[in-house]
């Protein structure tokens, strides 16, 4: 519980304003206090002034009527003026938080309202008949009477008003009568005091148990907000983040008494060094929230030092205008529970299915391990793994095999790194945290060490699976200071590493941020080039072997930019990919080749490349070549559609499905780069298939003298078109020499820079009369 601060009954000199309150209680008192005044000012306002209309009444006559009109006019004046401060502070939100009432606001009023009685006493009660003297002195003492009530819950303003009102009584009431009366008039002054104490101590009172039963009751609503009930501490803040108030358990943690923390800055406290804020994410978190006036919930943070971790909540308490008047939380500590304990918060920070720590861990473990290397120099690196091939796992053998296989490389990852720094961060990308002095040539024997064991054969049920490993490593200080900045260290260089041909590790370089920076912006132009019309298409003849006459074009992607000018091919299309730009790029392609290839006079075909992404669609590639064709006029059997054999990484049903739907339309499909990668003959044995093209690799090397082997798989792939009467374009000719050598095996179409480069549409029909014949400079097209 909070510890109990305040003292069961107010001192005197704080309940007269005299001495400022002493703790948080203490203030929202003074202030109910006020508001409690105010609140009663229409009721006193009303009352003085109908008192005042009253003696006015009495007086007439027998006091000067201009004396009167003025001394009474003067009294409505000052009551409607405060009446609109009333109305002001209750309807003006930017009047009230400009001048809030106060008692430097309260007392003036109330002494100018006291003075205004003592002018019918001190003016004109010695000119009027002694029935009118006993009203006055009547109308007096019952003002002073009542404000003993009204005014009491602000003790100074009533005293002044019952002082002055009953000091003006006294100096007159002795006419009326005997010695008894001027006896009688300082007790009844006394009484009055003490009334007013009296009445002043019992609303202090009365309004601090309120506020302890509101302040309960917000503690218990905050604990089931939370859902805290099991939590080891309480906390309170002040609108400035000085802490006013802890329980025993908090000061403990902190290994100071709980009188020496109240008053201390919490963000000083929590970071007294302010290298947590730089470091941790949660810490950021809770700060950012404490300055924005946000609630915050479970956030986990590291606490002396590095040495420990806490989980905090907190929100902000607003009073009833609507400020900020401090914070309430709760806080444990979840150092062990977080690794090995079996908990919520243990459950929340570990991978349910492989028992791993999960990202939230993995980020608070790399967190912790850059603090104790500011603090005693010790080393820390990231490991991030992607698994090679699983996702063949997945596509082809399901889910439920995939998991065991997860579950398997996260049990040889602990044998290899053990320890619970080996964390899955979700799908197939998992992390190892290392914390020591590890030298470049540790860890990179340790990366080896790790794609060989993940390389090795897996046996799941009957099945034998063989996936690979990728990895990204960044090493701290050189590689990043803080944990996002190492993390993006290690993602860049597992980016790397895959684009480098998989089963292998990178470090961290700065040329690979320098690029990661030139494809955002590449990215950004590329968007900016599909809405401002900056792509266009260029076309490359593919011709028959015998009389090179053209046969189709094969439609390729061009990007002029206002700046950069010409974008090469092979710098914007990884972009695309990887922006996941592939399917709108790829159906603009579709549209824009159909449209054109239809205002070819020659009837040539016109062949599109199409992604694995665009086939996985499914129906909707479907719809999209239907709308094309539709929409242009092209035939059907004028369009081909090229596809490289990546396709049967994932022949699933979708697939086929698709190619099926395709072939009934009409469309030809083309199988690019035949022979470099998957080849599947009982795909090709389907139909699906109107024409192979051979790579450019086989072709070069084939039209070389005693280059046997290259010759004999040529050989091979064309006696296998043949048998399945498919056509075969020869890629890559350019040389005479190699298109004769083609079309003496047999290769029914040629393509290469020998027939023409990618020419813009308004120059294909020259083009195509300069390209009827072999080139023998096949460079300058």
């Amino acid at each position: 519980m909070l510890e109990a601060e305040r003292p069961d009954r107010i001192s005197l000199a704080e309940l007269l304003f005299l001495a400022p309150p002493h703790d948080a209680v203490g203030h929202q008192v003074r202030q109910g206090q006020v508001e409690a005044l105010v609140r009663l000012v229409p009721l006193t306002i009303s009352v003085n002034l109908s008192a005042a209309f009253v003696l006015a009444i009495c007086l007439q006559g027998n006091v000067p009527g201009l004396q009167l009109a003025g001394w009474l006019g003067a009294f409505i004046a000052f009551c409607a003026a405060r009446m609109w401060r009333i109305y002001r502070l209750r309807r003006d939100p930017a009047y009230a938080a400009a001048r809030p009432p106060s008692i430097r606001t309260i007392l003036p009023p109330i002494a100018i309202l006291s003075l205004l009685w003592v002018v019918p006493v001190l003016v004109w009660f010695d000119t009027v008949p002694p029935y009118d003297q006993v009203m006055v002195i009547l109308v007096l003492f019952g003002m002073a009477s009542g404000a003993s009530v009204t005014l009491s819950a602000i003790p100074p303003a009533a005293l002044i008003y019952v002082g002055t009102v009953t000091a003006a009584g006294m100096t007159k009431a002795t006419a009326l009568g005997p010695l008894t009366v001027a006896l009688l008039l300082p007790l009844f002054a006394g009484l009055l005091a003490y009334a007013i104490v009296w009445n002043a101590r019992q609303f202090t009172g009365h309004l601090a148990a309120t506020l302890a039963l509101q302040e309960k009751a917000e503690l218990i609503t905050l604990l089931r907000e939370f859902d805290a009930s099991g939590s080891e501490w309480l906390w309170e803040l002040s609108p400035d983040l000085t802490i006013s108030r802890v329980s025993s358990g908090l000061a403990d943690a902190l290994g100071q008494r709980a009188a020496d923390v109240v008053g201390r800055d919490a963000r000083a406290m929590l970071d007294p060094l302010g290298r947590v804020s730089s470091l941790s994410t949660g810490m950021r978190t809770i700060l950012d929230a404490l300055r924005d006036g946000r609630p915050f919930r479970d956030v986990a943070i590291p606490a002396l030092g590095g040495r420990a971790w806490w989980s905090l909540s907190g929100k902000p308490q607003f009073d009833a205008a609507g400020q900020l008047r401090g914070w309430r939380g709760v806080g444990s500590d979840i150092t062990a529970s977080r690794l090995t304990g079996h908990d919520s918060i243990t459950v929340a920070r570990h991978d349910l299915m492989t028992g791993l720590a999960n990202r939230l861990l993995i980020r608070e473990l790399l967190e912790e391990a850059l603090l104790r290397r500011r603090s005693n120099r010790s080393g820390c690196a990231l490991m991030l793994v992607d698994l090679d091939r699983f996702k063949l796992v997945n596509d082809t053998l399901g889910h439920e095999v995939g998991d065991e296989l997860l579950c398997e490389v996260a049990r040889r990852l602990k044998l290899v790194a053990a320890g619970p720094r080996v964390g899955r961060l979700g799908g197939d990308e998992f992390a190892l945290v290392l914390t020591g002095l590890h030298s470049r040539e540790d860890l990179a024997q340790l990366a080896e060490e790790v794609i060989r064991r993940l390389s090795a054969p897996y046996r799941i049920g009957l099945a034998e699976l063989n996936i690979g490993a990728t990895i990204g490593i960044a090493v701290a200080p050189v590689d990043g200071l803080t944990q996002e900045a190492l993390t993006r260290s290690a993602d860049l260089a597992l980016y790397s590493a895959k684009r480098a041909g998989r089963g292998g590790f990178h470090f961290y370089a700065p040329w690979m941020a320098e690029q990661a920076a030139a494809n955002r912006a590449l990215e950004s132009d590329l968007r900016s080039a599909l809405k401002d019309g900056q792509l266009s298409l260029a076309y490359q003849p593919i011709v028959d072997s015998a009389d090179h006459h053209v046969i189709a074009r094969e439609a390729l992607l061009r990007w002029t930019h206002p700046v950069r000018g010409d974008v090469p091919p092979d710098l914007f299309v990884p972009v695309i990919e990887d922006a996941g730009l592939i399917g709108q790029v790829g159906n603009w392609v579709l549209r824009e080749a159909c449209r054109e290839a239809a205002a070819w006079s020659d009837g040539a075909r016109v062949a599109v490349n199409v992604s694995s992404a665009q086939l996985a669609a499914g129906p909707l590639l479907v719809g999209h070549v239907m709308h094309a064709l539709g929409q242009s006029g092209l035939s059907a059997e004028r369009l081909e559609l090229e596809v490289t054999e990546s396709i049967f990484l994932a022949d699933d049903s979708t697939t086929r499905a698709t190619l099926e739907q395709l072939c009934a339309i009409g469309v030809r499909l083309v199988l690019d780069d035949f022979g470099m990668g998957y080849s599947n003959y009982a795909c090709l044995g389907h139909g699906h298939f109107s024409k192979l093209k051979i790579d450019r690799s086989f072709t070069a090397a084939a039209a070389l003298p005693g280059r046997k082997a290259e010759r004999a798989i040529v050989e091979s792939i064309l006696t296998l078109a043949r048998g399945l009467e498919l056509d075969v374009t020869a890629e890559g000719i350019e040389t005479a020499e190699q298109a004769r050598v083609m079309a003496a095996l047999g290769c029914g179409q040629l393509q290469g820079f020998l027939f023409g480069r990618p020419t813009i549409p308004d120059d294909l029909g020259q083009a195509d009369r300069r390209h009827r014949g072999p080139r023998t400079n096949p460079r300058a097209a």
